[in-house]
């Protein structure tokens, strides 16, 4: 009977590594993802003033002797466009929705690598690092779909992305941050916040 309770707890203390995987064991795998969210630009919306002023008028009189017959006048404009700059507007712009297969591999130690294989979209790798039941994303530069302000034009946009995540049962949770500098017409700006999230659920 002892020795029977014996294998027992020395089998359940050889599953434990196995069954409570830690670290980049816990992350390692192959995924379907989608991400989506938006960020925050701080910069300078641009704005055209347009002022018309009179400068000259043209008289025509056409009469006979000191009898005036018919006056027309002509008056000339000039038309001044002037640009505003309003310093430290705030925008958010959306991101367009993305989609794909993720895979993340081991390297050496904590270290990983992590690839998103975007449908219709440019291929990306960011390294990382896990611990526990964390994952570190390092600082990576890629294109990303942006809405600008009409909602109705994407444009891609490059900029730097980081961000953490955690291991809950099959899924892996992504905060993700951009950062960089940002261009649309008629406004310049910096990404100064980021609210985007990325899913990835263990394929099975």
């Amino acid at each position: 009977m002892k020795k029977t309770l014996y294998i027992i707890i020395l089998a359940a203390v050889m599953c434990l590594p196995g069954c409570n995987k830690q670290g980049p064991a816990s992350f390692k795998g192959h995924y379907s993802f989608k991400t989506g969210g938006s960020i925050d630009v701080t910069g300078k919306l641009f704005q055209v003033k347009v002022d018309t002023v009179k400068i000259d008028t043209i008289v025509h009189t056409v009469g006979i002797g000191s009898l005036t017959l018919f006056r027309d006048s002509t008056f000339n404009y000039h038309t001044k466009n002037d640009t505003i700059a309003s310093r430290d507007t705030v925008v958010v712009r959306h991101l367009g929705t993305e989609s794909g297969q993720m895979h993340i591999l081991s390297k050496e130690g904590d270290e990983m690598i992590l690839t998103m294989n975007i449908t219709a979209g440019d291929p990306v790798v960011i390294p990382a690092k896990a611990s526990g039941s964390d994952i570190t994303l390092g600082k990576t530069r890629r294109f990303l779909p942006v809405r600008t302000g009409s909602g109705l034009l994407t444009r891609q946009m490059e900029l730097s992305v980081s961000g953490t995540g955690k291991r809950y049962d099959n899924m892996v949770l992504l905060d993700l941050e951009y950062e960089g500098e940002y261009h649309e017409d008629g406004f310049d700006g910096v990404v100064t916040a980021s609210r985007v999230n990325c899913i990835a659920t263990e394929n099975e």
